[in-house]
């Protein structure tokens, strides 16, 4: 009896600890987040927790078989079952992730895994699984892929190389560029140490700069020149939680563009000096050294360049100017800085020590070096040119008056003529000043009124008559009186101005000569100046319907140097005045270069022989052999010849008698106001009409 009570209090606790672990088993699936299951050794399930209906919607009944797969999602269950079938086949666990339709229809990713239970021979008794809602994990997988996914395309796609290393500088990224560029010299892979693949670099700018990005947190980004590739490298370092990500792109062309940039920003890029730029910058340094150390500032200027440039083309005077930077450069010193300031411009800034003749020293051998011709495409040319020079002094006010003093010794040596060298006293700046004052009170008299046409008069020889004058231009000033043409004159035409005043010539001489009489011609000198603006014959034209006179009662004359430059655009200009019907004179003749020449090319209505011709008349038999031979000539080619500066009875004879059309000077009449000189002409009219009225022979009366 006692060992039958035993066995029922055995069979009693075995009961209550079977009930006890049967709670806790539904406790723990009905807490549990996970679906518990069990399924048969042939795979039907046969129960799942709770929380599969709770999720699902299915009941127990729905889903025990193979009914659970009406939750799977439709694209998924294919996979599902093969996968289950795979592991009923083996016996093998079983991972998955599956999405399932939930009762209130939203779609979520779950993971499954299965394990058989097997019997003592190795058979399956059953399965058990556990299904787990993955969803949110699953799609911050999935977003974190498709970001490092994205990201990779992005670096993969990039310009730049791209490389990350860990904290113990192990590679773990590269990017193809990256990866091919390691590959050109070095067998580099994932994992390899960096300084083991470029142990060149370590104490270098790379390796600090690293060091500084990890250090500080903060991205850095630096240039770095690469001499085993000869190239530079524009890196950004940028740190992360876990290493550092490089960043690179190979910028050597566009460094090397950029010091060339830098390079031609302080150098003339036609002959490989210093520029203005680096001029003004030693002339600033030469200035704060004013009081210890002097300096000299040469500027020279070639004569007769633009005659090249026009004659043999820009491309051969290029070239030239190249070769005058060669040959100067050998004359000059150490120290010296020597710069082209454009066009045919150079700038010599000369270092002193003691002696200051040193200056005067360096401007001669710099003119020396234009004795030899320059040779250029097998062209022999032979060049000069003018150099002003000018010393810093302690009472300089700035850097510009040292520059100032040289330009204006400059001028000074081209007002010398050709080949001469000038040095800057106090004296040229005083003229200079009252030359800019000058072209200020010449720009006002137009204005106001100041200048005045005056009219000399010019003698038909052979007729007595009075065939015309010429207009003279005259400048009286409020305060410094009358004013000298030679002077003004050429600086209207330096200025421009004289276009501004030649128009206003033109209008005032065709105004006043409308009330001579109608075969009285009035002659306008034209500045070269006139002759290179495009418009001139539209300006003629309108000065002609203006005033309301025949175009072949004006006579405009031009001297031979006109035609010496530019001659065939010259000489096309002066074809276009012809056209409009007025007449073209060659003033002062003989005087030029070429004037056969000029005459075999234009067909000239009058030639004006210069006064210096006219004066040796019966004092130079030489002379006076020219002066025939000209006026044989001039009525060969059928042109009106006129003398000037004929003030002597003599004079006057001696051209009647050698065939001389015209004669201009004080002997026929001074220079006269426009009122004066219309009188003037009507009078000698009457008087001639009367004269030729006493030697007509007496008409018998019958």
């Amino acid at each position: 009896m006692e060992r039958v009570a035993t066995l029922e209090r055995a069979n009693a606790d075995l009961e209550a600890r079977l009930r006890e672990s049967e709670i806790r088993y539904r406790y723990a699936n009905e807490l549990s987040n996970q679906i518990t299951w069990i399924a048969s050794p042939t795979g039907e399930a046969l129960d799942f927790s709770p929380l599969w209906t709770t999720l699902t919607g299915m009941s127990l009944e729905e889903s025990v078989g193979t009914g659970w797969g009406a939750a799977m999602y439709p694209e998924d269950r294919e996979q599902a079952f093969a996968i289950w079938r795979h592991a009923l086949a083996t016996g093998e666990r079983l991972e998955a992730d599956y999405r399932l339709r939930l009762s209130n229809g939203e779609l979520r990713w779950f993971h499954i895994r299965a394990a058989p239970r097997l019997s003592a021979d190795g058979s399956v008794l059953c399965w058990y699984g556990t299904i787990e809602d993955t969803h949110d994990w699953k799609v911050a997988e999935d977003a974190l892929k498709a970001s490092e996914a994205m990201i990779r395309n992005v670096l993969e796609s990039t310009t730049d190389y791209v490389f990350v290393v860990d904290r113990d500088w192990r590679v773990t990224f590269m990017n193809t560029r990256w990866a091919d560029f390691v590959r050109q010299e070095r067998n580099g892979k994932l994992g390899d140490v960096l300084w083991d693949l470029f142990p060149e670099d370590r104490g270098t700018k790379l390796e600090t700069n690293y060091h500084q990005a990890l250090a500080t947190g903060r991205p850095v980004r630096f240039e770095a020149y690469v001499a085993r590739g000869d190239i530079w490298l524009d890196i950004n370092a940028c740190p992360m939680l876990d290493g550092l990500a490089v960043f690179f792109r190979d910028v050597t062309d566009t460094k090397r563009a950029q010091d060339d940039i830098a390079r031609l920003a302080h150098q003339d890029a036609l002959t490989g000096l210093a520029n203005r730029t680096v001029l003004n910058k030693e002339l600033e340094e030469a200035f704060l050294q004013r009081t210890e150390r002097s300096t000299g500032l040469l500027m020279l200027d070639l004569d007769l360049f633009k005659e090249v440039n026009d004659t043999l083309g820009h491309a051969v005077g290029d070239e030239l100017l190249r070769a005058v930077a060669g040959r100067l450069k050998g004359e000059l010193g150490e120290g010296d800085v020597f710069a082209r300031l454009g066009g045919d411009e150079f700038a010599v800034i000369h270092r002193l020590d003691a002696d200051e003749s040193s200056v005067e020293a360096l401007a001669e051998r710099l003119m020396a070096g234009f004795t030899d011709c320059f040779f250029i495409d097998g062209i022999a040319i032979k060049l000069a040119a003018s150099i002003g020079t000018a010393l810093s002094c302690p009472t300089h006010e700035s850097a510009n008056d040292l520059l100032k003093a040289a330009d204006i010794a400059l001028y000074r040596a081209k007002e010398g003529g050709r080949g001469a060298i000038s040095a800057f006293d106090g004296g040229m700046a005083d003229r200079l000043h009252a030359r800019q004052t000058m072209k200020v009170d010449l720009e006002v008299a137009l204005v106001l009124g100041e200048l005045r046409l005056v009219y000399q008069p010019l003698l038909d020889i052979s007729s007595g008559r009075i065939a015309g004058a010429e207009a003279l231009l005259r400048w009286r000033h409020p305060s410094k009186g009358e004013i000298s043409p030679a002077e003004f004159i050429p600086l209207a035409e330096d200025t421009g101005l004289i276009v501004e005043i030649g128009d206003w010539v033109l209008r005032q001489a065709c105004i006043q000569a409308a009330s001579w009489p109608s075969d009285c011609t009035i002659a306008v000198n034209l500045s070269p100046v006139q002759i290179r603006d495009e418009t001139l014959p539209e300006r003629v034209q309108y000065a002609l319907s203006y005033a309301g006179i025949d175009p072949s009662r004006l006579e405009l004359e031009i001297t031979e140097s006109v035609l010496l430059n530019d001659s065939e655009r010259n000489l096309a200009m002066l074809h276009a005045l012809r056209k409009i019907g007025v007449r073209i004179a060659l003033d002062d003749f003989g005087t030029g270069y070429s004037s056969l020449s000029y005459l075999r090319h234009f067909p000239f209505d009058k030639l004006k022989l210069d006064r210096c011709f006219v004066g040796d008349i019966g004092a130079s038999p030489q002379t006076e052999a020219i002066i025939r031979a000209a006026g044989e000539m001039g009525r060969a080619l059928s042109m009106t010849t006129t003398a000037e500066g004929v003030e002597t009875q003599e004079q006057f004879d001696w051209l009647c008698l050698n065939g001389w059309t015209q004669s201009q000077g004080w002997l026929t009449g001074r220079p006269m106001e426009a009122a004066a000189i219309k009188d003037w002409i009507v009078g000698r009219d009457a008087v001639h009409r009367e004269k030729v009225m006493d030697r007509r022979p007496a008409i018998a009366v019958a």
